[in-house]
């Protein structure tokens, strides 16, 4: 009986060697199915401006993109170089914001990353340019988050800390956590 348990175990042990050794699929067959869960996006857009109106026709918003990519399937356009502009009633811009990569979901959600700039674009404002890695605004509310470090500056602060939270409608900002403050008095 221990001449066909040991010839068992060698033709069980030569089927695993043999499964291992010579794979069920050919390496095309893996670079195949890589391949076709890579999206495709439906359509792109170079030179993108896209205008969002208050129900009474005022301008409100405005996102601009060097370069578009839109998946319908997954719901969500990236955006290359994006710009966001936030606009007053008197159809001035008071915000823009700038990145070097966007994410624009259908739900108006704007994810900015990788060198992140906040510009103050009135004349009369403490708080001149933030700067973070990471910024998501929720268009609708018209705010903005982050959990990153911050850089504020303007002509006479420059503050750092980690992590903000701004309301672009009532026009205030709130760090989560405070670092350094330097105060430049003229």
């Amino acid at each position: 009986m221990s001449r066909r348990v040991a010839l068992l175990l060698l033709v069980l042990f030569s089927a695993v060697i043999l499964l291992l050794w010579r794979p069920f699929g050919t390496p095309d067959e893996g670079d195949a199915s890589v391949q076709s869960r890579k999206m495709t996006p439906d359509f792109t857009a170079s030179g993108l401006k896209t205008r969002l109106y208050e129900s009474g026709g005022r301008l409100a918003h405005q996102v601009t993109a060097a370069h578009m990519s839109h998946y319908i399937q997954i719901g969500l356009t990236e955006l290359t170089n994006p710009v966001y502009s936030v606009y007053t009633d008197e159809r001035e811009a008071t915000w823009q914001v700038s990145a070097e990569q966007g994410t624009l979901y259908d739900d108006q959600t704007l994810i900015l990353e990788r060198n992140v700039e906040i510009l103050a674009l009135q004349p009369d404002t403490s708080i001149k340019r933030v700067n973070t890695e990471y910024l998501v605004i929720d268009i609708p509310a018209e705010t903005m988050n982050t959990d990153y470090p911050v850089t504020i500056s303007g002509p006479q602060i420059a503050v750092q800390g980690h992590g903000l939270s701004a309301d672009l409608y009532a026009e205030t900002m709130e760090l989560k956590r405070h670092v350094k403050t330097v105060f430049n008095p003229r």
